[in-house]
């Protein structure tokens, strides 16, 4: 029987032969990285990315608008569904990501305080908004998202911001007491990049005790003959969020999973930093 037809037949059993042996079909080790291409300005907006994994690709632009100082949200995050994500898909992701906002990862509150030329403090704030498109899906749509934020915040300039406004005036800022300056523009002061690696976890029911086998950034095809997937995000020096689906009993392989997604994440902030 052809590998081919056994694919069609028995892919658990197609995909067994080559895990056995440490392999994806395609030849990449099980643990191997995938290639992380990304490129910054292409989107439009104050701020934007391009991210392509090997499985796949999304693109993130950033718009930013001008409010007075309050206690409502600065972010706002919109990964636009399409035929290969549903809506209930991007709306649970767009959760999640704005939770890392909201617990002060990528950049905190009081560094989007707009600046005036000689960069003082004033008493307005930028919000963002962050618009994802999908490109294409064959894999973990998180780990190209988080990468592409954090490559659209790092390439997102803000104008000075004139206000013709007193510090002493009680009255509330008019909208047309506000000008935006492009002749000074200022980056944002961002915190440590994040970087999320998903996997895959096999179990060989074959072998003498059942062995897990964990995959590195897996597709839709080699994710539905896995047990559980899980999607690990890393700060400098902490986890900072998990995504399981289905049931993870080894804490060893959250371990390793871990320390994977720390060490890409330094590749992905010193290639980030040399651009």
């Amino acid at each position: 029987m052809s590998s081919e037809v056994l694919r069609g037949i028995d892919p658990r059993g197609y995909f067994s032969t080559f895990f056995r042996e440490g392999v994806f079909p395609d030849g990449r080790g099980l643990l191997d990285e995938q290639k992380l291409v990304f490129k910054q300005g292409e989107c439009g907006g104050v701020g934007s990315s391009v991210v392509s994994t090997q499985c796949v690709t999304v693109s993130c632009s950033i718009e930013a608008s001008v409010s007075l100082v309050s206690d409502a949200p600065l972010v706002d995050i919109k990964i636009e569904p399409s035929q290969q994500l549903p809506e209930k898909d991007a709306e649970e992701y767009n959760s999640l990501l704005l939770s890392l906002f909201t617990i002060g990862n990528f950049v905190k509150r009081e560094n989007l305080r707009c600046l005036d030329i000689c960069d003082k403090t004033l008493p307005l704030e930028w919000q963002l908004h962050i618009t994802i498109k999908v490109l294409s899906l064959e894999g973990s749509l998180l780990d190209a998202v988080v990468c592409a934020i954090g490559a659209a915040l790092a390439d997102t300039k803000l104008p000075s911001i004139a206000l013709d406004h007193a510090d002493t005036d009680e009255s509330v800022i008019e909208k047309n007491q506000i000008r935006a300056d492009y002749r000074t523009m200022h980056k944002l002061t961002l915190e440590e990049p994040l970087m999320c690696c998903s996997f895959g976890i096999f179990v060989d029911n074959e072998s003498k005790q059942s062995k897990e086998l964990l995959l590195l950034a897996p597709n839709f095809e080699a994710i539905s003959v896995c047990r559980a997937t899980c999607s690990v995000i890393v700060g400098k020096d902490n986890m900072v969020a998990v995504r399981e689906r289905g049931r993870l009993a080894n804490f060893s392989l959250l371990k390793k999973m871990c320390q994977i997604t720390a060490e890409r994440r330094q590749k992905f902030v010193e290639t980030l930093r040399s651009t």
